[in-house]
């Protein structure tokens, strides 16, 4: 009976994901990005984000994304900040895929982990929503969305914020 069940649902995802003819650049995208998160414990996020994405199945692609994070704080009344580089990589699924509108609605998820030497050694985890215009061209995208940041430092407290990052896709 197992099986019977394993070998339906696999006929039925086969039936509706379907792969596009297309060549490996067509279903290449890439992004520059950059964002904001609300400040919390003290800390206001900036970060400047690079993705390359790659579409496996007409509804989802995979991304591997690089980024520059700064973190903004007061330290004892003196404004200073975190500096470091992350580089991680995640899923997207496209909920607004229709051909007859421009406008894309996409679920993104992904993670990071700090690389080098920072003053904040950390992981991140994000979920968010992110809108943009399909286009071959250049076209604007906004991602909104919320970040958990694991901290290995021991000074710096784990914390979540909201983001919101604006950018271009290619």
């Amino acid at each position: 009976m197992k099986k019977l069940i394993l070998a339906t649902a696999i006929l039925f995802v086969a039936s509706v994901v379907k792969t596009n003819a297309q060549s490996f650049m067509d279903r290449t995208h890439f992004e520059f990005s950059a964002g904001t998160g609300l400040k919390n414990k003290g800390i206001t996020p900036i970060d400047f984000s690079f993705k390359a994405d790659v579409d496996f199945v007409s509804i989802s692609y995979l991304f591997v994304t690089a980024e520059d994070n700064v973190s903004l704080y007061n330290d004892d009344g003196i404004k200073t900040y975190y500096n470091g580089v992350s580089i991680g990589g995640g899923i997207g699924v496209r909920l607004l895929n229709s051909s007859k509108t421009i406008h894309a609605l996409d679920v993104r998820a992904k993670a990071l982990g700090s690389v080098g030497n920072p003053a904040w050694k950390r992981s991140s985890y994000d979920i968010s929503l992110a809108w943009y215009l399909k286009s071959h061209r250049f076209s604007p995208v906004v991602e909104l969305g919320y970040r958990f940041i694991d901290s290995r430092t021991k000074s710096i407290d784990n914390c979540g914020h909201a983001f919101l990052s604006i950018g271009l896709r290619y």
